[in-house]
């Protein structure tokens, strides 16, 4: 991740019901243009599941794996 100007980078935290932060997510765009998302979780990343929804197919990375499966 790279620091910038605040167009640059966006970040959001996703609380549970105990208002704790689960995840906190950073979107950055590089320098070649493209978006990256950058996922950070606040506690067990095991308990996280990445689903990216594109336009065809949905490409889903279980805990533990480093690609989508």
């Amino acid at each position: 991740m790279r620091s910038g100007e605040a167009g640059d980078i966006g970040n959001v935290d996703f609380t549970n019901g105990e208002n704790g932060t689960v995840v906190t997510v950073h979107v950055s765009r590089s320098d070649d243009g493209l978006y990256t998302v950058h996922l950070m979780p606040m506690f067990n990343d095991d308990q996280i599941r990445v689903e990216l929804h594109r336009e065809m197919d949905l490409a889903i990375i279980e805990p533990g794996a480093g690609r989508p499966v």
